[in-house]
């Protein structure tokens, strides 16, 4: 299953992710898009434990949105501060091209892919979709499991 969010803010974030956990007992696979280096910056240390509650995390590079580059705020580096509070599961991954294929590598039935953000993230999701690497056999067996699709 392949959900998108527009949860940007890591209130919302948490919110969300929570909310999936109680609802789906398979395993959590989360790619996050952060929203503006200005706001990845201001709200930095309140990004180092939202993810804790899924399984395993993606980062994106940081859409812009219009913004100049903020020296030394970027997606690895947010992802070596979330490592360091002990969330172990989270890679950088810049292009989506090759979040799609890390998905299609990774990802197995049962799995519950969620994107977030408030850019074009959406788009990792649809092109995962687009290019399912289970074929009907994937397909069968969620519509076996009787999760939502």
């Amino acid at each position: 299953t392949v959900v998108d969010d527009y949860g940007h803010h890591p209130t919302e974030i948490r919110a969300t992710l929570v909310a999936a956990r109680e609802a789906w007992s398979g395993r959590m696979i989360v790619v996050f898009q952060p929203h503006r280096y200005t706001r990845t910056k201001a709200l930095y240390d309140d990004f180092l434990d939202v993810f804790d509650v899924a399984d395993y995390t993606i980062l994106t590079d940081i859409y812009a949105a219009s913004e100049k580059e903020i020296e030394g705020i970027n997606s690895a580096n947010l992802c070596d501060g979330i490592r360091c509070h002990g969330y172990d599961t989270v890679i950088h991954i810049s292009s989506f091209e090759d979040i799609v294929d890390h998905l299609r590598a990774f990802a197995q039935p049962g799995d519950f892919i969620i994107t977030l953000g408030a850019g074009n993230i959406w788009k990792v999701g649809e092109a995962f979709l687009e290019r399912q690497p289970y074929g009907a056999d994937f397909l069968e067996e969620e519509m076996k499991s009787g999760e939502p699709q």
